[in-house]
Parts: C-alpha cells; sequence; structure tokens
C-alpha cells in the first residue's frame, strides 16, 4: 500500500507538546505505519490569521528550522524534499518522504520578495490564505477577493516553482485565481458543497475548473466536511465512498488525491484517520465497486505523477 497526502498539521502538535514522529498521540505519526510501501506527506505551516508582516515570517521560518530539526531526528527513516529529484531517491531507500508548505500567505509579511525567500527554502506549496483576511485576500469568512498583491504573489509563486494552493478561500477569490493563473493549482484539503454545504468545500463547477486545468484536490476526511449535521457515526467510510463517486461523476480521476488534514483539529473515523488507515481504506473501496486502478490514483499515482511533472 502506498499514501500521498497533500496536508497535515501535524507539525504544529509536534511543537506544542514536544513529540516525535514516532509518539502515539497525534493522527499523523509514523508509529505503526511500517506495512506502507511508500509514503509521501505535505508537512504544512499553519498561521494564525492575527499574525501579520515581519511577526508573520519570523514564524514562517521558526517552523522551518523545527520541522529541518523535527526529520533529523527520524533521519534513518524519513527525508525532506529539497528538491523533487529527491523524491524518487528518498523513496528507493524505504523512507518517508516529507515535502514543506504553507498555510495562509500571511507568511509573506506583506512583502513579494518573500516568495522567493521561502521558495529557497524550498517550501513547494501554499495556501493564499486561511479563514479570515490577509494581505493576499480572504477566506470563507470574507466575499472580498484576490488583492492587487494576492495576484501578483500567484504570478511570483508560478514563476518561482511554488504551487498555488485554493484551499480555504473564498468563491470571490477563487474565481480571481481563475482570471491570473495561468498554471495548474491545488486545493490540497477541499471537499465539496454539493454533498456538504460547509462554504470550505469546493462548488462543483470550481471542483471542474481544477480537472480542467489538470490540478489536483486532496479529499478532507474531516467530519464537518463531510456531512450535514456533522456526523461522525459509523457511516463516515460511506461518506468517503459518497464524495469520491461524486468526484469521480465530475471527471476527477486523474485529479483526486488524499488531503486528510491530520492534526488539524479534525474528527473522523479513527480506522481512516492515519496515513496507513487512509491507504487501507483503499480495499474497502474496490470492494464497493471503485477499480483497483483508481484507488492507486487516490492512494499515491495522481499526487506523484502532478508534483514531479509540475514541479
Amino acid at each position: 500500500m502506498k499514501i500521498f497526502d497533500l496536508h497535515c498539521d501535524t507539525i504544529e502538535a509536534l511543537k506544542k507538546h514536544n513529540e516525535t514522529f514516532d509518539n502515539s498521540t497525534t493522527q499523523f505519526t509514523m508509529k505503526g505505519q511500517e506495512n506502507l510501501e511508500k509514503a509521501v506527506q505535505f508537512l504544512a505551516v499553519w498561521l494564525p490569521d492575527h499574525l501579520r508582516g515581519q511577526e508573520a515570517v519570523d514564524f514562517t521560518n521558526g517552523y522551518y528550522e523545527y520541522m529541518t530539526e523535527a526529520v533529523g531526528k527520524v533521519a534513518d527513516r524519513a527525508a525532506l524534499v529539497e528538491d523533487m529529484s529527491d523524491l524518487d531517491r528518498i523513496l528507493k531507500e524505504g523512507k518517508w518522504a516529507f515535502i514543506r508548505s504553507i498555510e495562509s500567505g500571511a507568511a509573506l509579511g506583506g512583502k513579494l520578495e518573500n516568495v522567493d525567500h521561502f521558495a529557497k527554502l524550498n517550501f513547494k506549496m501554499m495556501t493564499l490564505t486561511w479563514n479570515g483576511i490577509n494581505e493576499l485576500g480572504s477566506g470563507s469568512q470574507s466575499e472580498m477577493g484576490l488583492t492587487d498583491f494576492g495576484k501578483a504573489a500567484v504570478r511570483r509563486m508560478e514563476e518561482v516553482g511554488m504551487i498555488v494552493d485554493c484551499s480555504h478561500l473564498n468563491d470571490a477569490g477563487f474565481e480571481d485565481l481563475l482570471n491570473c493563473s495561468t498554471k495548474p493549482f491545488v486545493a490540497s484539503h477541499s471537499n465539496l458543497r454539493s454533498l456538504c454545504s460547509h462554504s470550505r468545500n469546493l462548488r462543483d463547477d470550481q471542483f471542474k475548473e481544477i480537472v480542467a486545468r489538470g490540478g489536483l484536490c486532496g479529499i478532507n476526511i474531516y467530519s464537518r466536511f463531510l456531512t450535514e449535521p456533522d456526523d461522525l457515526g459509523a457511516g463516515q467510510k460511506e461518506q468517503l465512498l459518497r464524495l469520491i463517486d461524486r468526484m469521480l461523476e465530475l471527471g476527477g480521476e486523474d485529479v483526486i488525491a488524499w488531503g486528510m488534514d491530520l492534526d488539524g483539529g479534525v474528527t473522523c473515523d479513527p480506522s481512516i484517520g492515519t496515513p496507513y488507515g487512509a491507504a487501507a481504506y483503499g480495499e474497502y473501496l474496490v470492494e464497493h465497486g471503485i477499480s483497483r486502478e483508481i484507488v492507486d490514483k487516490l492512494s499515491f499515482d495522481n499526487a506523484y505523477r502532478f508534483f514531479t511533472k509540475v514541479l
């Protein structure tokens, strides 16, 4: 079994509780995941909405240093991807491959040159916003679109090879992104509003735009984004199946991936809420009519192809 997951917030939890990647308390852990044939995990530095300016830049720099230190403690079994050419080597060595990302363009501190700064630190992807307003635009708590600075940041990210992530972006911002982007972009951890009307989810037409542009969409296992009312009952596997079926109906076979959002306050079926659990869920999907080829695409192949091609 293989797993390539586009988003987790575990690095914050590790620092907060002074844990390592081998702990038993976080949802994302390396402990008990030994049966995974290949494993790739984006590690996101999440910025709370109140951080601004140099304080936000310093916060992100601090987590960069902490992430390097944390992965170094498990260097016999994991490595950070500095260049995408590292990925195959790390996987062939049987190690976890960790890739850096940023959750919220507030990290830029309102300065365009910081796109280059974080690209040089090998952050490969960045969400433009979190839930609230920052210098680039707004998440679902406001109706404002991308600012001029936000549009300039998108263009610069494309120039330096940092993937634009539209998760958390509101509808107006998404429309602006369609008009200013020239390269495929990602929704790292977003579901569909047609099945659960939470504003964090994508409309069907937005998902279809990601499909048309050759992007990627990571499926979020947070129960709050799967059903209304929020139901953490035994039916979550069925709810995920319903979501995957709908994404496939919308043409998403080559676009779907995992973006589980582990340790981002996620409530989920505990049998799914680990890297191995998500990979093993593929057997459930096969038993319920999803082809093995599509399961492999969801679990690993789509994300691997996207990032090795686009980066």
